[in-house]
């Protein structure tokens, strides 16, 4: 009997405190905000009863971050300011679509993807690999290094440059965006838009839009011909006539010259004495063609070439695979130089 009753005793006392701490566990949950939910009622709760009451849901996701349009885009902007760069996020293509359209004159307009700088339109991103960026690397305002002071290292690197496996086989900077400011993907097409001017007495065809500049550059040749005699001398007696607009191909590239684009521009001078292009060189001298002296190559002078770039012209004579009779209207890779000067100050 007294048994029975310790017994008794002892199932009160477990009921108690087990009551005792329901109603703890129901308060703490209470103060996060689970309400009138007892230990056991959570433990018997339905899915749905849990997520009514917060427990066990995923935290919201942010919503994706929409990248920053390409910085770049301001150096097209830049030059060629009578063009708009319209840029849109592609979420489907994970790029910038880039609308590019003339603000005056023609109406025409063509859609690129910006492909790492590449802009092409969307029929060439599958092969996107085969194209380089349309920002080159180019030296404004320097003068050439001497071929006796090239390490092992740059022989190697104008070595592989000439090579025709790298000519033929390795990616090449996309000019689609110059074929749409130009107007140049057919020929048909860019002989639309082809002026022959008057160049330091010489006749020359070029793209229509490449007039403007070409007139600023030899207003400024002129004008330095009245005191420098090195310039006056080149004019009168190295320079016999020019090459313009060409419809053809780049030898042993497989891929369309600028030439056919109406804004690359050839000086030649009365007599091919001296090396004036890396091919040419090759064939006469073979592996050692890079070693040839500046002495030993035609070229303008500094001067002329200085004014050409201010104007937003390139010369060929700093290329790996130097072209010295060789001069391009690219304002847009003046721009990237000078951004890029810009931005490691």
């Amino acid at each position: 009997m007294q048994f029975r009753k310790e017994f008794k005793f002892i199932l009160i006392t477990a009921f108690i405190f087990v009551l005792e701490f329901s109603f703890l566990e129901r308060d703490a949950f209470a103060a996060n905000g689970i309400c009138n939910q007892g230990v056991s009622t959570l433990i018997g709760a339905s899915n749905k009863q849990i997520a009514r009451s917060g427990l066990g849901q995923m935290p919201k996701q942010p919503e994706p971050v929409e990248p920053n349009e390409p910085e770049e885009l301001e150096i097209l902007r830049k030059a060629f300011p009578d063009i708009l760069f319209t840029a849109v996020y592609d979420k489907e293509h994970e790029d910038w679509q880039i609308e590019v359209a003339f603000t005056t004159g023609s109406k025409a307009s063509e859609i690129f993807y910006w492909s790492e700088g590449r802009l092409l339109p969307e029929n060439q991103l599958k092969n996107k690999n085969l194209y380089l960026s349309i920002f080159e690397d180019y030296p404004v305002e320097t003068e050439l290094q001497d071929p006796a002071t090239y390490s092992q290292e740059q022989i190697e690197e104008y070595r592989n440059a000439g090579a025709a496996s790298t000519r033929q086989n390795e990616p090449f900077p996309a000019i689609f965006i110059l074929d749409f400011i130009y107007s140049s993907s057919t020929r048909k097409k860019v002989e639309q838009h082809l002026s022959k001017v008057k160049f330091l007495g010489l006749t020359v065809t070029v793209s229509e839009r490449v007039v403007k500049p070409l007139a600023a550059v030899e207003k400024k040749i002129l004008e330095l011909k009245k005191t420098n005699k090195t310039v006056a001398n080149f004019l009168e007696k190295d320079l016999d006539h020019l090459e313009g607009y060409n419809w053809r191909d780049i030898r042993d590239a497989d891929r369309k010259s600028l030439h056919s684009v109406g804004i690359a521009i050839d000086f030649l001078p009365p007599k091919l004495n001296r090396h004036i292009y890396w091919r040419w060189t090759k064939d006469q001298k073979g592996e050692k063609w890079m070693l040839v002296p500046l002495t030993s190559r035609w070229m303008p002078p500094y001067e002329i070439i200085n004014l050409f770039e201010e104007e937003g012209f390139i010369w060929g004579g700093k290329w790996l695979i130097w072209d010295n009779m060789h001069f391009e209207y690219r304002p847009e890779l003046i721009e990237y130089y000078r951004w890029k000067n810009k931005k490691s100050e």
